[in-house]
């Protein structure tokens, strides 16, 4: 985990953002009624939660024991004392990080110096974490600071035995439920939200019902559905706020981190899980997006950066994204560099003569609707700004148009963002993939055909 885990940036290109502070003490969630437990971090998104009754207390090494033996996973100290922490489950302290115990302090994980000093009880939750520092640990909250374990367990409300209501209010946000075995949960999304094709399906049915646009979510149409888990969207002011308003009335809500790079949404991940108690679905997610950004990288291997310039619409002056962002780290994870990293830390909107001036050698445009031949595309192209045509990617033919659906791998910041990887490299480097496969390339346009042209996702196990 790096300091972008920090979730300073914002990256929505078209929300604005709104601050909540974060209370001083302790995890916000109803801590006295909240479930307790240890979160069991193996560091690189491999981690386990454990719920406890800590019973009259416990300290800090009888909680990891207890957990540990819950689990199965066999626990080795360096010492007599057993108070150095060696191994759990076989995975060993590391150069750099080491086994550790953290708690809340109100803001954030705290490096425990004395685990036996620690008395837990009910509502607690503490990390044993393989980690250089709190930053290194999965987030204990979300990003208003609210605590995020004790809402389900395994798809049930712990506060009405039932099956899980859920509305989400954003694409992302329902994408990323989908992807953790979460679909038959949500009985309402944003209007926006159409992927999975289930998604779309069972709005058609009547089965999920629409609870306003993206930045406009309606709050009698949510509290209507009775949903036990809003999932929120924290690069959006207005999900922020909403979350907000929606707590005061009793519905619990989790606001997932803003993405500014492929870290945080395994973050995100793990806490949509573990917020509807299936917490065991989020590492076989996190470790098959993994596996496919590294198989591409392979492919790549060690390649000149290439110059890249995404824009969100072929306009003469388009919305584009600085550093900070998901698609500029994406673009850099394919030996690829966004030309407007320099200029901004989040989504902004740049002029032809600023396009011009960094003379990128890759163009990638997203265009809502979707294009379907090679005419559509000729097209586009040719009415693009002639400032735009006077660089290296118009001459050189490396005009690329993300449409319809695969314009949206690259505007959210779900789990497709592993398929937008493997796309961008192929656009950028396709010479690697084609020694390899010489039918492995994409076209300049891509639609609703794009997973076609995938061949190096790794499915969830």
């Amino acid at each position: 985990m790096n300091a972008a885990r920090k979730k300073l940036a914002m990256s929505a290109a078209v929300a604005a953002v709104v601050i909540l502070a974060v209370p001083a003490v302790g995890l916000t969630q109803t801590e006295a009624e909240g479930r307790s437990g240890v979160v069991i971090d193996f560091g690189y998104w491999d981690t386990v939660w454990t719920a406890i009754d800590f019973g009259d207390g416990m300290n800090g090494y009888q909680a990891l024991e207890k957990a540990c033996e819950l689990e199965g996973f066999p626990l080795v100290y360096l010492d007599d004392a057993h108070t150095i922490v060696f191994s759990v489950n076989e995975q060993s302290n590391l150069q750099g990080k080491k086994w550790g115990m953290y708690t809340m302090d109100g803001k954030g994980w705290a490096f425990c110096e004395d685990p036996a000093s620690v008395t837990l009880g009910k509502g607690d939750v503490i990390s044993w974490a393989r980690a250089s520092g709190p930053e290194d640990v999965i987030p204990g909250t979300d990003q208003s600071g609210f605590t995020y374990y004790s809402y389900a367990d395994a798809g049930y409300s712990l506060k009405t035995g039932e099956k899980l209501k859920v509305v989400s209010l954003a694409p992302s946000v329902t994408e990323t439920v989908c992807s953790i075995g979460g679909f038959d949960y949500i009985v309402g999304t944003d209007l926006y939200s159409n992927y999975p094709q289930e998604i779309s399906d069972a709005k058609a049915e009547g089965k999920i019902k629409n609870v306003g646009g993206y930045s406009d979510p309606n709050y009698e149409w949510i509290v209507k559905l009775g949903p036990d888990i809003v999932f929120c969207e924290g690069g959006t002011g207005e999900h922020v706020a909403m979350a907000d308003k929606l707590r005061k009335s009793g519905i619990d809500c989790v606001v997932t981190y803003d993405v500014t790079d492929t870290e945080t949404l395994y973050d995100n991940v793990w806490i949509v899980a573990s917020a509807m108690g299936l917490s065991g679905n989020a590492n076989s997610v996190i470790q098959s997006f993994r596996g496919t950004i590294d198989a591409v990288s392979g492919v790549i291997g060690y390649q000149a950066s290439v110059r890249t310039f995404i824009a969100l619409s072929a306009d003469p002056s388009p919305w584009t994204s600085g550093s900070g962002t998901f698609a500029s780290d994406v673009i850099s994870k394919v030996s690829g560099t966004n030309v407007f990293d320099s200029q901004s830390s989040s989504w902004f909107m740049v002029s032809k003569e600023q396009i011009h001036a960094k003379q990128p050698q890759v163009m990638i445009i997203l265009h809502g609707g979707e294009v379907t031949s090679e005419e559509q595309y000729e097209q586009i192209i040719e009415h693009l700004d002639p400032v735009w045509k006077e660089t290296p990617a118009f001459r050189n033919g490396n005009v690329y148009l993300f449409t319809g659906p695969a314009a949206d791998l690259l505007s959210r910041p779900g789990p497709r963002l592993c398929e937008a990887d493997e796309l961008l490299g192929k656009a950028l480097h396709p010479d690697s993939f084609t020694d390899r496969d010489p039918l492995d390339t994409i076209p300049k346009y891509l639609g609703s055909d794009y997973k076609y042209y995938l061949k190096y996702q790794r499915s969830y196990s």
